[in-house]
This record gives C-alpha cells, sequence and structure tokens, in this order.
C-alpha cells in the first residue's frame, strides 16, 4: 500500500515534469555555476579559521543564503568546554503557505517514539 503511493507521487512528477529536450543537462548546470563555485572555494581556504573560531566562514555563509532569499539565524550553538560564541548558520526557505513536508530538526521528545 505504502508503495504505491509513492508510484502514483512519481507517476504525476513525471507527467508535470517538462520534457528532458526542454531540461538544461546537468553538465550545463554545473558549467554555469562552476566559477562563482571555485570563487567561494578560493575564498575560504585562502584564510583557514580554527575550529570553533569560523567567524568570517559563517558570516560569508549566512551572506550568500541571505542573498538566496533564505531567512537566515546565525550565532547558532555553544560549547560546553570553552567559553566560544557559536558560529552556525541555520537558513529557513518559506515557499509558499501549507504544512511542512519534512523536518530535519525535529527530535522526538524523552520517551516519545521517532514518527515512521
Amino acid at each position: 500500500m505504502k508503495n504505491t503511493g509513492w508510484a502514483l507521487l512519481l507517476g504525476v512528477f513525471l507527467f508535470l515534469s517538462p520534457p528532458a529536450a526542454a531540461r538544461p543537462s546537468l553538465d550545463s548546470l554545473v558549467e554555469k555555476e562552476l566559477p562563482a563555485l571555485v570563487a567561494a572555494y578560493q575564498l575560504l581556504h585562502a584564510a583557514p579559521e580554527l575550529s570553533g573560531q569560523e567567524e568570517k566562514t559563517s558570516a560569508y555563509l549566512a551572506a550568500q543564503l541571505k542573498a538566496l532569499g533564505y531567512d537566515v539565524t546565525e550565532g547558532i550553538g555553544k560549547y560546553k568546554t570553552r567559553p566560544w560564541k557559536g558560529y552556525g548558520v541555520v537558513a529557513v526557505i518559506k515557499n509558499d503557505a501549507g504544512p511542512t513536508v519534512l523536518d530535519l530538526l525535529k527530535k522526538p521528545a524523552a520517551g516519545e517514539k521517532k514518527a515512521e
């Protein structure tokens, strides 16, 4: 029964997706983005930061995510053994009203069974 739903969803997706000729190839998408990816790689690796002190790296990633339209929260995390500030970044994109389809961050409460 579960497989029928997935098969139906896949069929709808394939029916509604544009024909292969209308879609750009993976190679062309990579070629288009490659210069920006190489530049980002070089920027981040030109001045590496020590573990737990990635202030510039997290600021760069947050700025890039904001430019893409994500709601960004910075300064996430803390260290139990050191007084370092957390430099974690969380990005959420809001695309439309409706239910959340997938929530990777929700952990089951103590004693609660994980959803199957």
